[in-house]
């Protein structure tokens, strides 16, 4: 899973067992892959607000289609995850003394661990919360 990571010079930032959708982190992540930093953050700040939609490539099945042509959804909870693992990844840079215009070299999501929990008010039903792993490198222009 890190393998690809190793090889590629730059900083790193890799949030673990994040309580999101997988399908949703797999779509946003490849939405912001090569492009410049700021671009990024700003996507990722318009998809929390609703203004900008992600465009679906792999998990698209019954999705309505948005203005222009393509479907697509808004997936603000893996948004604002996946933008605190980004500014984790600048802030990685700044400490790295990158300087000049970054990029997002690699920006992924794999699976993470899963566990049970409870359902409530004492029911004995049990439900698997599914978790998911996000790793970005950025690199330097």
């Amino acid at each position: 899973m890190r393998g690809y990571s190793t090889q590629i010079k730059g900083a790193k930032a890799y949030g673990s067992e994040i309580n999101i959708s997988r399908k949703h982190a797999v779509e946003v992540c490849t939405a912001i892959r090569g492009k410049r930093l700021e671009k990024a953050k700003q996507f990722l700040q318009d998809v929390t607000e609703k203004k900008q939609f992600v465009e679906l490539h792999k998990h698209k099945k019954q999705v309505p289609h948005r203005t222009g042509g393509t479907p697509g959804r808004y997936p603000v909870k893996a948004a604002k995850e996946i933008l605190k693992v980004l500014e984790n990844a600048e802030n990685n840079a700044e400490n790295k003394d990158m300087e000049g215009d970054l990029i997002v070299k690699h920006a992924a999501a794999h699976y993470g661990r899963t566990y049970q929990r409870r359902a409530p008010k004492g029911k004995w039903k049990t439900s698997n919360i599914e978790t998911t792993n996000i790793e970005i490198i950025l690199t330097e222009a």
